[in-house]
């Protein structure tokens, strides 16, 4: 049996390569192998980033909850409004003793309309995309998240969808 190296126990999956790296990072903030500190873990970017793709995977990864804040998003409010009683409650509920992965569009306002900011922000940058929500601009030149992120996640998906296409070719045979 291929012995297995500590910075890849738990489980995998196909996954953009940028993927294992935010991991890697993430659980050096919570304290692995030793701690499982309780830090509110953000996950940032444009409306289609892949900022819940990230967020579901590192979940199953870590082995810890993930909150979506389009899950409290009031529809057809303009500005965007959200439910923050429930999100803060939600928050709060989850992250008092173990740690608890947020991420959404306009994160770090509504993290801050409930009195709260992440202990490790990850900001999502896809190639190519700019997104599609009007108040993405001055959310960005306020909150400037991609600035205080821990780590930005660049990445392409034409790369990352050859590649598990590929791998499909590849059981397939």
């Amino acid at each position: 049996m291929a012995e297995i190296a500590d910075d890849e126990l738990g489980p995998v999956l196909e996954a953009p390569a940028a993927y294992f790296e935010v991991r890697t990072l993430v659980r050096v903030a919570l304290g692995f192998p030793n701690e499982r500190k309780p830090l509110l873990i953000g996950i940032d970017g444009v409306d289609g980033s892949g900022k819940s793709s990230l967020a579901a995977w590192l979940s199953w990864q870590l082995e810890m909850p993930a909150l979506h804040l389009d899950m409290y998003w009031i529809p057809d409010t303009k500005p965007l409004q959200f439910r923050r009683d429930d999100f803060a409650w939600a928050v709060d509920a989850r992250c008092s003793q173990r740690p608890l992965i947020v991420e959404g569009i306009l994160l770090l306002r509504v993290l801050d309309e409930i009195g709260r900011s992440p202990d490790f922000l990850v900001f999502v940058d896809k190639e190519s995309h700019a997104g599609s929500i009007a108040e993405i601009k001055p959310y960005f030149d306020w909150y400037k998240p991609q600035d205080r992120a821990n780590h930005t996640l660049r990445w392409s998906s034409a790369e990352h969808d050859a590649r598990v296409l590929d791998a499909h070719h590849r059981r397939a045979r």
